[in-house]
């Protein structure tokens, strides 16, 4: 039955879930896992760090919002403990701990379920034995479960600038941003969109060339697109009243891409289409009506009659519905 156990299970312990409550005991838990196997070590602890998305990932079973509930209820009760070392200052990842002395005060009376866990990097800090007795590590890997198999399930968004740490070394290398050298196909597209949008506003900031790369190798990778159209869609948009007001990033050259074809072909279209006049209608002008102004010799056999010129223009107009 695919409901039986054919995965590493959350495991938890009735005595943890008795002084804690059930949710709160299942967090714990799992961060208590993941801090076993991080080598993110600051001010002589062992910290995890993950974006709420990544959290919510690991407990499928809870929505995002009681994952945030229960996580804020355990930082509230200071099990907890909260920091932040990413270098970058827009990163708000947060980054936890447990304390495991306050933690087992709590679990003080529990009793000894199972083996203690081996020594491992968290051993000098005591963890609780309401903690340890679950051998959540040792379920992993009997299931022969490797730690970067376990890491793919979360990424944090500082793994490109945190140091000292080889968790998640295979999934990084495979995740690793791309750095596109200036002279690369790729940079000199994005640099020419910045300096169009530049003609128009010197004061526009610098972007990240990098990130604007990216984009126009996913334009090339995914979409299809060659270096010309990309080049002749850079140039047509930042010559465009409306769109070069619009197009300011690669990723949104990207995005609109596909609408600014259509509108360029739909250009060329009536400027290759014949022009009419006078709605569409064409103004045939008798052959008598052009010779007006031409005499010709009278003969017996067509006598020159007098014709009233300007009263037969009128009744053509009127005809072509210009009177």
């Amino acid at each position: 039955m695919n409901l039986l156990i054919n995965e590493p299970p959350l495991q938890v312990l009735p005595t943890l879930a008795t002084k804690i409550g059930l949710n709160n005991a299942i967090v714990v838990q799992q961060v208590h896992y993941w801090l076993r196997i991080s080598n993110n070590i600051r001010d002589g602890h062992a910290w995890v760090y993950k974006s709420m998305d990544e959290w919510a990932e690991q407990f499928p079973f809870y929505s995002k919002r009681t994952v945030q509930r229960i996580i804020a209820e355990l930082e509230g009760k200071e099990i907890l403990v909260v920091g932040n070392f990413n270098k970058l200052k827009f990163d708000r990842t947060k980054w936890y701990r447990i304390d495991y002395e306050k933690l087992e005060k709590l679990c003080n009376n529990a009793l000894r379920q199972n083996d203690i866990i081996e020594d491992d990097n968290l051993s000098s800090m005591n963890a609780p034995s309401c903690l340890n007795e679950s051998r959540q590590n040792d379920a992993m890997d009997n299931d022969k479960m490797a730690v970067s198999e376990h890491d793919k399930m979360a990424v944090p968004i500082t793994r490109e600038y945190t140091e000292n740490t080889t968790e998640n070394t295979t999934e990084k290398k495979k995740n690793r941003k791309q750095v596109y050298d200036e002279s690369s196909e790729h940079y000199q597209l994005a640099k020419l969109l910045y300096k169009k949008i530049l003609v128009d506003d010197p004061s526009f900031k610098e972007p990240n060339l990098q990130t604007w790369s990216d984009h126009i190798r996913l334009m090339m990778e995914r979409d299809g697109r060659t270096v010309e159209q990309i080049k002749y869609l850079i140039e047509w948009s930042q010559n465009n009243s409306f769109w070069k007001s619009n197009i300011l990033s690669t990723k949104k050259l990207r995005e609109k891409a596909t609408t600014l074809i259509r509108q360029i072909k739909a250009e060329k279209e009536r400027e290759s289409a014949p022009k009419k006049h006078n709605n569409g209608q064409t103004e045939i002008i008798p052959e008598w009506f052009k010779k007006r102004n031409q005499q010709e010799p009278q003969t017996t056999e067509q006598p020159n009659e007098n014709i009233d010129f300007e009263a037969e223009r009128q009744k053509i107009l009127a005809k072509l519905g210009n009177n």
